[in-house]
C-alpha cells in the first residue's frame, strides 16, 4: 500500500475533523467522531518516534492518544485500503477451509491447473497482486459458495 506513511496533521476543532495528508499525496479527512473524540485538540503531528507510520494528537484535557496509518483509511473507506482488506479476508477464510477440509496443497494445485509456488503466491494473505475471481474459483473446488453482501459504511 501506498499510503503507509502521514506527511502532515492538521486539525480543526470547528468542523471536527483531522486533515490527514500521507507523504503518497493522499489527502483526506478523517472525523473525530469516528476516531472516538469528544474534547479539543491542542495539538496533533506525524508520529516521528514509528517513522511517520502514524500520528498523535492530544486533547484539552492532557490525554494524548495515537492513531496507525490505515486506521483513516478504514474510516473512510478507501478503495484501495478496501481492495487490500478484502483480498486478506478472502485468503484468510480460503486458508482456514483448506485446513478445515484437509486437502493437501499438490492437489489444489493439481485441480487449478497451477504449480505450488503459485498456489502459495495465491494462498498468500500479504500478497495483494491476484485475482479475487481466483480465490473465487479456489473456493468453490473446496466446495464452499462465495457470497458478497454490501452493507452502507458509517
Amino acid at each position: 500500500m501506498r499510503h503507509k506513511k502521514f506527511k502532515k496533521v492538521q486539525f480543526d476543532n470547528k468542523k471536527k475533523v483531522f486533515h490527514l495528508e500521507y507523504t503518497s499525496g493522499l489527502k483526506i479527512e478523517c472525523p473525530y467522531s469516528a476516531l472516538g473524540i469528544q474534547g479539543k485538540v491542542t495539538q496533533a503531528a506525524p508520529d516521528n518516534e514509528v517513522g511517520g507510520h502514524s500520528f498523535y494528537f492530544v486533547l484539552n484535557n492532557g490525554k494524548k492518544d495515537f492513531v496507525p496509518f490505515d486506521q483513516p483509511l478504514h474510516i473512510v473507506q478507501h478503495p484501495e485500503y478496501v481492495r487490500r482488506h478484502t483480498l486478506y479476508e478472502v485468503t484468510k477464510q480460503l486458508n482456514q477451509f483448506i485446513e478445515r477440509e484437509k486437502v493437501s496443497k499438490r492437489e489444489l494445485a493439481r485441480r487449478l491447473g497451477t504449480s505450488l509456488s503459485q498456489l502459495a503466491r495465491l494462498l498468500d494473505t500479504t500478497n495483494y497482486k491476484k485475482e479475487l475471481s481466483r480465490l473465487i474459483e479456489l473456493a468453490a473446488m473446496l466446495n464452499y459458495e462465495f457470497k458478497w453482501t454490501f452493507k452502507k459504511a458509517a
